[in-house]
């Protein structure tokens, strides 16, 4: 869809380049304005079908596809009362959410 119409959706098309506000670093737009970044903001730019926000949506599914597969694992070796792998499936899913969650705030890790 961003190829068909050559558009973001949000502010970096008043430039003449549809990727050129995002690739620069002395843009004048708020975040808000570049690239949905917040939920609320991908599920106005789904509502809009604006290019971005659905790129931003595939992106947050392919990042939830591994925490729900091992906590689906979790479960299920709970179930079946597998202690060994349910402490090995438990942290890989603290691992997981370590790194989405806390590495971000690490300062060393900001870009």
């Amino acid at each position: 869809m961003l190829v068909a119409k050559d558009s973001t959706g949000y502010a970096c098309d008043s430039s003449g380049e549809a990727l050129s506000c995002i690739l620069s670093f002395k843009s004048t737009y708020t975040p808000s304005q570049l690239y949905p970044n917040t939920l609320a903001a991908i599920a106005s730019g789904l509502v809009a079908v604006k290019p971005f926000a659905i790129i931003q949506l595939g992106v947050i599914i392919l990042l939830a596809t591994p925490v729900l597969r091992v906590g689906s694992s979790l479960v299920l070796f709970a179930y079946e009362k597998d202690k060994a792998f349910v402490l090995i499936t438990l942290f890989v899913l603290l691992v997981l959410l370590f790194s989405f969650f806390i590495v971000p705030l690490i300062p060393i890790f900001k870009a």
